[in-house]
């Protein structure tokens, strides 16, 4: 019945999410959504994680709050290392896993525990070890789409921490401030990390306030020792609240400061998609975030300085496009220069909101129904295909400047045909008047037909 309702806020707490940031997840809806898969499922979680951000999370922190081992499969002394995290309690991390999963840690998959007398325990092989309930195990992999067995998919929890586009510019924009305000960023990354302490601080003083209710024995009117201890933290809780106010208000306005520069951090982040797509043409255009961060500073570092702010912004995000294309292009097949042209393109329009998506899968698919055309073809000289494509494009969207361009070509056949029978047409006037109507893309439109 909650409007809205938001799952994060049933499953996790400002104050743990404030303190996630602060150890290096970002702050977007879906890496706390992956945060919160990680640390409250009940299978020990798998993490699709090919730019790296779990492992960095989830190290600083079980390292912050206790021992951390971090092996591999590879590695050939891993289970007993294993064996002592169970024993003891310990955070356990299997890095770069790839496709197979080691058979030896299915009883700690699986949770195959059993009583022995007081104590639970599990089997590992030909040894039984006893289980530590505060034990736990990650495992993460860089490979973006791994193919894991049914069998692996019910033994953990998959949790895909892809960055996104949002989450992307989010820590880009750190890295922007960082490289132009290094003061301001310094103050904010200290103002959360103050937050988050803070936050804490608060939770445990309620949880400690509620304890001592709970096991207080007789009237607490005559317990003389909670009383003063109600007392000591009212106003410990007073003077965090007062300095969680005053910190909110310094937050607001450093954001404020510090989203000026969203625009040029969405740029960073529309460019590595933009390479990152050309893998589904072949794996070996595969590009990773830490390479990228290196062409970004770089384009930063080589944007033309200017007084005036917005020029400045300007400036930062073309150099960060033209040093992405050209590093980018440095590795491609001149045959797919062109194609990521286009994408590269299409993706920055559509994040600026110029970009018409109708028109886009015209000129991308055409007509791609199976039905033959609803008008019959009256010239030679076009196609069929190009008929039915002329007939879509006359009716692709309300108050398009090509309604009704079937018939101004059926009526004016000899001027189309004039056009269509130019060597370059694209270069050539439009007949009728429609090279002032469309624009450069929508005359494209017209051309594949």
């Amino acid at each position: 019945l909650t409007d809205p309702f938001v799952i994060s806020d049933m499953l996790t707490t400002e104050a743990t999410i404030q303190l996630w940031g602060s150890q290096g997840l970002p702050s977007d809806a879906s890496s706390v959504q992956s945060g919160i898969l990680t640390t409250r499922a009940s299978r020990f979680p798998l993490c699709i994680d090919p730019q790296q951000q779990a492992v960095r999370w989830i190290k600083k922190k079980e390292t912050s709050q206790g021992q951390l081992t971090v092996k591999r499969f590879t590695d050939g002394d891993f289970m007993k290392h294993l064996e002592l995290a169970v024993q003891f309690g310990n955070a356990f991390l299997f890095e770069n896993v790839d496709t197979f999963i080691d058979p030896m840690i299915d009883p700690i998959l699986e949770k195959n525990t059993f009583m022995q007398g007081p104590q639970r325990m599990i089997k590992l092989g030909d040894k039984v070890v006893e289980w530590d309930a505060e034990f736990r195990l990650y495992m993460t992999t860089k490979l973006a789409n791994p193919h894991y067995s049914p069998e692996v998919m019910g033994k953990t929890m998959i949790v895909n921490y892809s960055v996104t586009v949002e989450g992307l510019a989010e820590q880009l924009l750190g890295v922007v401030v960082s490289h132009e305000s290094p003061q301001l960023n310094d103050q904010f990354v200290e103002l959360v990390n103050n937050m988050a302490i803070m936050i804490n601080e608060g939770v445990a003083l309620e949880d400690t306030l509620l304890h001592e209710l709970a096991n207080s024995q007789g009237n607490i009117l005559d317990n003389d020792d909670l009383i003063k201890t109600l007392a000591e933290t009212k106003d410990k809780a007073t003077e965090i609240t007062t300095r969680l106010e005053e910190a909110s208000f310094t937050k607001e306005k450093l954001v404020v400061t510090r989203n000026s520069y969203t625009p040029v951090a969405t740029r960073g982040s529309v460019m590595f998609f933009a390479i990152a797509r050309l893998s589904n043409i072949t794996n070996m255009y595969e590009t990773s975030l830490n390479s990228f961060l290196v062409v970004f500073n770089r384009a930063l570092d080589k944007a033309p300085r200017d007084v005036i702010f917005d020029n400045r912004l300007r400036n930062m995000a073309e150099e960060i496009t033209k040093q992405a294309y050209d590093n980018t292009c440095m590795g491609l097949f001149e045959a797919h220069k062109l194609m990521f042209a286009f994408q590269m393109t299409c993706m920055i329009l559509d994040n600026k909101g110029t970009m018409n998506n109708t028109e886009l899968n015209f000129f991308l698919k055409g007509d791609t129904s199976l039905d033959e055309a609803a008008l019959p073809n009256p010239f030679k000289w076009i196609l069929a295909q190009g008929w039915k494509d002329i007939l879509k494009l006359s009716k692709l969207y309300e108050d398009s400047p090509f309604e009704g361009i079937h018939s101004v070509i059926t009526s004016n056949p000899d001027e189309w045909k004039a056009w269509y029978d130019l060597e370059t047409p694209e270069t050539g006037e439009l007949p009728m008047g429609y090279s002032d109507k469309i624009s450069t893309f929508q005359t494209l439109l017209l051309m594949r037909c």
